[in-house]
């Protein structure tokens, strides 16, 4: 496991959950903001370094354009920090578990550092990080059962489709903005494809 690169990491999510927190708490509008800045850095990484740049650039302003609709019409902090939560933890613990105990590859041609061992055991993590904030801030329900496995599946394949551009273009990160992650893309790939899951329970809750 490289700790270094761990270290800088971790250190880079906290400054940026820093950040989140205290648009938060100061003006929600903030956090309007602060995302649609770090799409604006996506779709300018995508042009500057991406040699295949037209599906990537519609992929991540349909993305964007769904923030929008949700953060205007259906923005509540408890689910849009419960989304976070899911995605960072699953991020964090398949990161963390798959570079300590990861054997077995699950794409390598496409992104080479994903295993088995490492999604299952972030997959498992994570659900138990969801469950405690479920505990506190919402209930337990079979729709929010699904909402968590849903997020998860669909942050893994927002971060294999990011990897796919890259990969066509020849690229390892989208960029080396930011300290440990690479670039903006590299950072909210995730969060890219999962905005579509909390628009649409959102909108049919």
């Amino acid at each position: 496991m490289d700790y270094k690169n761990f270290i800088i990491r971790s250190l880079t999510s906290f400054v940026l959950f820093f950040l989140y927190a205290f648009f938060l708490y100061t003006n929600q509008n903030l956090i309007l903001f602060l995302i649609v800045t770090f799409y604006v850095f996506v779709l300018f990484e995508i042009v500057i370094n991406f040699t295949k740049i037209y599906i990537p650039f519609v992929y991540v302003t349909l993305s964007m354009i769904a923030f929008i609709i949700y953060f205007t019409l259906y923005f509540d902090y408890i689910h849009f920090n419960f989304l976070l939560l899911i995605i960072i933890s699953f991020d964090v613990f398949s990161y963390f578990c798959g570079s300590i105990f990861g054997k077995n590859k699950i794409f390598e041609k496409i992104s080479p550092n994903k295993t088995y061992e490492g999604l299952i055991l972030g997959f498992i993590l994570s659900n138990i990080c969801s469950l405690i904030y479920i505990l506190y801030f919402l209930e337990i329900s079979i729709l929010n059962l699904l909402f968590i496995n849903l997020i998860i599946c669909f942050s893994f394949l927002g971060d294999l489709i990011e990897s796919y551009f890259k990969r066509l273009s020849n690229l390892k990160n989208s960029s080396s903005i930011i300290p440990g992650h690479g670039g903006f893309f590299d950072r909210i790939d995730s969060f890219i494809f999962s905005i579509y899951i909390l628009l649409l329970f959102s909108i049919f809750q």
